[in-house]
C-alpha cells in the first residue's frame, strides 16, 4: 500500500517541481547569472564513452565556454554560439527527453544533449540560439 502511495506522490509532484526549476533556469539565464541543467550528453571527443552520460551542464556567463559536469568523466568544454540540428527520433517509451545535436563553432566534435523538453528553451538560451 505504502509503494503504491510513494510511487503516486513521485508522479503528481515530478511535473510541478520540474516545470518551476525549469521557469527558474530561464530567469537566471535571463538575468546573467550562472545556471546548471540536469541533462545526459554523447560526444564524439577521445575519452568519451558512445553511450549517453548523465550529469549537468553549468552555463557562466562571464565564461566564454559552457561545460558539462559527470561523475564518471572530466569536465567536456565547449563554445556556445554554434548550431543545433534536428532532434534524434523519440524513443516509443520516453517522450519526454529531448536529444538534439549541437555543433560548437569552428572544428569542434558535435555534441548530442539529450534534456527533459522543459529545459530545451533554457539550453538553447544559454548556447545562443534562443
Amino acid at each position: 500500500m505504502w509503494e503504491i502511495l510513494a510511487d503516486l506522490a513521485v508522479l503528481m509532484g515530478d511535473g510541478p517541481l520540474r516545470a518551476l526549476r525549469a521557469r527558474r533556469a530561464q530567469r537566471r539565464l535571463a538575468a546573467g547569472l550562472p545556471v546548471r541543467i540536469p541533462c545526459s550528453v554523447r560526444s564524439e571527443r577521445p575519452g568519451w564513452p558512445p553511450q549517453y552520460t548523465g550529469g549537468s551542464l553549468l552555463f557562466t556567463p562571464a565564461r566564454a565556454t559552457a561545460a558539462f559536469g559527470s561523475r564518471r568523466y572530466p569536465y567536456l568544454e565547449f563554445e556556445p554560439g554554434g548550431e543545433f540540428f534536428d532532434p534524434e527520433p523519440d524513443t516509443w517509451y520516453d517522450h519526454d527527453w529531448a536529444a538534439t545535436v549541437y555543433q560548437p563553432p569552428g572544428a569542434g566534435a558535435a555534441v548530442n544533449i539529450q534534456v527533459h523538453t522543459r529545459y530545451l528553451g533554457s539550453v538553447r538560451l544559454a548556447l545562443g540560439n534562443g
